[in-house]
């Protein structure tokens, strides 16, 4: 992930009043309902500009905005957030994961205590994910904190000090600031899910043919089904268009006896890698030939991975997400805050906010394949 923003010396207070936030905050990743923003258009004389922070992929997408001369930055930078993002930065791949329907009824900043309160639309998108809620608050804090004056962040809904939209447990209590959203609060948990189903007869034996096809290192033949092979299977399943269950029954026992390397659609010298969003398959290419295909999870609805070509700028052994909270293990970033990297479910369709997700064994790997300035390709 990107490197943590500077931190700001001093501290800002929101306060967001009377349960807004229970419904604003713990919604469905929509924009704000308000009139499409219009691209800023220059001005001849410079005007201040607010810093508003939207999202891509797992990271901010800072943007700026013009202050209009009868407001604050402040305000400015609120309304701005609220809006969401303009049509450009939207086709860019920039968005908000701030739900529709928000209001701004007030703002009142005093000795550095920003008290904000927002009110739902009639008729506004509430619906529960967890996933979101981290980035909903990390990007009013950071939006806030950017503005002059504003040093810290206390949300409160309901009457209630609200920490719990910084991660997924009751870590933190009161007053939040970059500081509280830029270390990791809960440490992410190990993989449990195991593979349903019966082992195949011959485990070894599809191990050895997954192998043979590049789904699989030669060192994962074990002879013993596990979650590796699980994915190793998924990717093979998906690519042949079967059912991506990750069971081998008779029709991917059948595919697998004669089927031979997925061939990329371009060939190309050195390293190169092919993302296949539709399919979750991930190509690791060498010269044109297929190093390791394996088995991925892009952009869900609303936050689809962008096609495109890109080249790797930026790797992070153990990268951390400040927008959703989570780490990010293994990351080789491509394009602004979209990369590859380690998750612990990678389910057979699109789920992420826009990254790639590698199963946890194959992450290491990957991460060691793709060097700076890698070219990869998304279709």
């Amino acid at each position: 992930m990107a490197a943590n923003p500077t931190f700001k010396a001093a501290r800002a207070r929101i306060t967001v009043v009377a349960g807004v936030m229970a419904a604003s905050l713990v919604g469905c990743g929509a924009t704000a309902n308000v009139s499409a923003p219009q691209d800023p258009t220059p001005s001849a004389t410079p005007r201040p500009v607010a810093k508003v922070f939207f999202v891509k992929g797992e990271q901010f997408a800072p943007r700026t905005r013009v202050v209009p001369s009868d407001t604050t930055p402040a305000r400015a930078a609120v309304e701005a957030l609220l809006a969401g993002p303009t049509a450009s930065e939207r086709a860019a791949g920039i968005d908000t994961t701030l739900p529709r329907g928000i209001e701004l009824v007030s703002l009142d900043v005093k000795g550095g205590t920003a008290t904000v309160v927002l009110r739902d639309a009639p008729r506004a998108a509430t619906a529960f994910d967890v996933s979101l809620r981290p980035a909903r608050a990390a990007q009013l804090v950071y939006t806030l904190t950017a503005a002059p004056g504003v040093e810290q962040v206390l949300i409160t809904g309901k009457g209630v000090d609200r920490a719990t939209f910084i991660g997924r447990k009751l870590a933190v209590r009161g007053a939040l600031d970059r500081h509280s959203l830029s270390k990791p609060i809960t440490l992410p948990k190990k993989a449990t899910r195991i593979p349903k189903g019966a082992a195949p007869a011959d485990a070894r034996g599809v191990q050895r043919r997954l192998a043979s096809l590049r789904y699989l290192p030669s060192g994962a033949v074990t002879g013993v089904w596990n979650e590796r092979t699980r994915h190793a299977v998924t990717a093979f399943q998906s690519w042949h268009r079967l059912d991506r269950d990750g069971i081998v029954g008779p029709r991917t026992l059948a595919a697998l006896e004669n089927a031979s390397q997925p061939r990329p659609v371009r060939v190309l010298h050195g390293r190169h890698v092919e993302v296949y969003r539709d399919k979750g398959v991930t190509l690791l290419l060498k010269d044109g030939k297929v190093v390791r295909a394996l088995h991925s999870s892009s952009g869900k609805r609303g936050y689809e991975t962008p096609t495109g070509t890109y080249t790797v700028f930026r790797k992070e052994r153990n990268s951390w997400s400040v927008p959703y909270q989570v780490w990010l293990p293994y990351a080789s970033y491509f394009n602004a805050g979209i990369a590859f990297h380690g998750y612990p479910h990678v389910p057979a369709h699109p789920a992420s906010h826009g990254c790639v997700r590698l199963a946890a064994a194959e992450a290491p790997f990957a991460y060691t394949f793709m060097a700076m300035g890698t070219t990869v390709s998304v279709y």
